[in-house]
């Protein structure tokens, strides 16, 4: 069972963020729609205010993002360092075929699918 939904952000109809944090302690970013030059930067300060605001492992869901670019990408990496350097757990969770398939192709996937 989730809490509450603590922030909604909506870039149009290309980005939708929100996040949750769970009675595990686990905060839950929801990444949805497009991850890409127009929408990364957005994307990384938001997951960067998340990690800030919570102590706990944090979890990107990518379950309802319907594509992602090689800025998109970057932009996972960055999430994913800043939560290191904050001393956070940081993983993705339910990736696309089409985001797992470019992944693969940048071996991101040896980071993140594991």
């Amino acid at each position: 069972m989730m809490l509450t939904r603590v922030a909604d952000v909506r870039v149009g109809e290309q980005l939708a963020l929100s996040h949750r944090v769970l009675p595990t302690g686990d905060a839950v970013v929801f990444i949805g729609g497009e991850l890409d030059f127009a929408t990364a930067e957005m994307a990384v300060r938001y997951v960067s205010r998340v990690i800030d605001g919570h102590h706990g492992p944090v979890i990107a869901d990518l379950a309802a993002l319907g594509f992602c670019d090689a800025q998109g990408l970057s932009a996972l990496v960055r999430m994913a360092g800043y939560a290191e350097r904050a001393g956070r757990p940081f993983r993705l969770v339910s990736p696309s075929p089409s985001v797992v398939k470019i992944m693969r192709l940048t071996s991101l996937d040896r980071r993140f699918l594991r």
